[in-house]
């Protein structure tokens, strides 16, 4: 079986199935907008979401300069979309496992998948070496 995520004007195929018990690169894609963020963990995709599915619940008066990379979804919704109504967080965006590379590899997947999807919700950007 073969998966795919999609930008605004490409599809690209993924070879793996993988499931809330794995790690690695992560999509989230806005349901209104399709904007996208790039994410990753060591830890379950599960576990993972279960933060952002926390982060989400905050109010507004929350969002500052040291959290706003952990609420970049609730801040991308809220700021483009609306806060009044806010639906779930599951109703507001589709979750894609990309990648499991080795777990010394993450910081590169996750950077190939930023620019390859050009993710505009993602607030921390990683400077790496292109190699």
């Amino acid at each position: 079986m073969c998966f795919t995520i999609m930008d605004k004007n490409k599809t690209f195929p993924l070879n793996q199935k993988l499931t809330c018990a794995n790690y690695g690169v992560y999509v989230a894609t806005c349901v209104i907008c399709h904007e996208q963020h790039i994410g990753q963990t060591k830890n379950k995709f599960s576990t993972r979401w279960s933060s952002h599915h926390s982060n989400w619940n905050r109010p507004n008066s929350e969002i500052d300069e040291y959290n706003k990379d952990k609420v970049a979804l609730l801040r991308h919704f809220s700021e483009f979309h609306g806060d009044v109504n806010r639906p779930q967080i599951h109703e507001a965006y589709t979750v894609t496992f990309a990648e499991e590379p080795n777990s010394l590899s993450l910081d590169f997947c996750e950077d190939k998948w930023y620019h390859k999807l050009n993710a505009q919700i993602n607030i921390q950007i990683m400077i790496l070496p292109r190699v």
